[in-house]
């Protein structure tokens, strides 16, 4: 009897280190599944830079130096990538058009304004040409310690005769990519982010178009006389060349010595009266109904002239001989 009794003591502790021994194994599992479920802190990440051009005036557009700016394609992974398998690879090619490139008014696409893109440091791309065509340890290396890059440069071709407004386009980059492992290869298994696809990025090309106007406002020379009345009469005009589709007034204002309804030039502490007159021989001035209207809207390549005439009063004093000079602003309101 006293075997039996013996054997019903280790019974018990037998099973039990079995069930304990379970439970141990049941948890490491769960440990083990919690680890590779794990996300990797890095993300493999496309960006770009949009390609702001700026804010530039119509002249500057059409016969000015060509505007330029940048912008890239970047492509970059954690600090730690590594092969899973296969071969890792990374490629990146330009899907839009490369050229015939235009800038589209974004309230009427007819109106355009032509750019060139072209690779920073010079060169061209070509429409679906691979840019970029990494592989195996090249793409391992450049994303453990960098990013791959598509450096562009943006730049606008002269010419074009357009209204103010905002104009933009697009350019598509696609990325494809696989086999790169983000986080830690254990036994040719990911622990982490295991990255293949295929994506398409866009930057939006941007450019604003300003009003503007090119003004010619010769000197008015009256000459030499002894007397205010014997000055003669000046005819002369002003010229703009404004920005296509702008309406717009012209005024002028009453210039450094004006004093009531006439302007005046200065010799030291002396005055000599004048005024500057439009078509109907009213006074140009700066305010309201006394300024030019009714121009018409500007083509952006014909010059509209405004004729006028300068008369020196012959009704003031005589003034002490010297030489009198003002100085008169031409505005343009649009």
């Amino acid at each position: 009897m006293k075997p039996t009794r013996v054997l019903l003591a280790w019974q018990p502790f037998f099973h039990a280190r079995k069930a304990s021994t379970w439970r141990w194994l049941r948890g490491a599992l769960a440990l083990a599944l919690v680890i590779c479920s794990l996300p990797a802190a890095a993300v493999c990440t496309p960006v770009e830079s949009s390609g702001v051009l700026g804010s530039h005036p119509s002249q500057r557009v059409r016969t000015g130096t060509p505007i330029t700016t940048t912008a890239d394609f970047r492509f970059g992974c954690g600090t730690v990538v590594l092969a899973v398998l296969s071969t890792p690879a990374l490629k990146a090619k330009i899907t839009t058009a490369t050229t015939g490139l235009t800038l589209k008014k974004t309230t009427d696409t007819a109106i355009t304004v032509p750019y060139e893109l072209t690779p920073v440091g010079g060169g061209t791309f070509t429409q679906g040409l691979l840019i970029i065509d990494l592989n195996s340890s090249n793409v391992v290396s450049l994303l453990s310690n960098n990013q791959a890059i598509i450096n562009l440069k943006i730049t606008t071709l002269t010419g074009a005769n357009v209204p103010a407004g905002t104009y933009t386009d697009n350019i598509t980059v696609n990325w494809t990519y696989a086999n790169i492992c983000e986080g830690i290869a254990v036994a040719n298994a990911c622990v982490g982010n295991l990255r293949t696809g295929s994506v398409d990025r866009t930057i939006t090309v941007t450019l604003v178009v300003t009003n503007d106007c090119t003004i010619t406002a010769p000197d008015v020379q009256f000459g030499t006389a002894p007397l205010p009345g014997a000055f003669n009469t000046v005819a002369q005009n002003i010229t703009l060349l404004c920005t296509k589709g702008m309406a717009y007034t012209v005024g002028l204002d009453p210039g450094i010595y004006g004093s009531g309804a006439r302007r005046q030039m200065a010799s030291g502490a002396n005055r000599l009266q004048y005024n500057i007159f439009r078509q109907d021989q009213s006074v140009w001035g700066h305010l309201g109904s006394a300024r030019v209207a009714n121009l018409g809207l500007a083509d952006g390549l014909t010059p509209h002239v405004i004729p006028y005439t300068a008369t020196i009063y012959a009704d003031q004093p005589a003034v002490p001989q010297g030489s009198y000079t003002d100085s008169v602003k031409v505005d343009v309101q649009f």
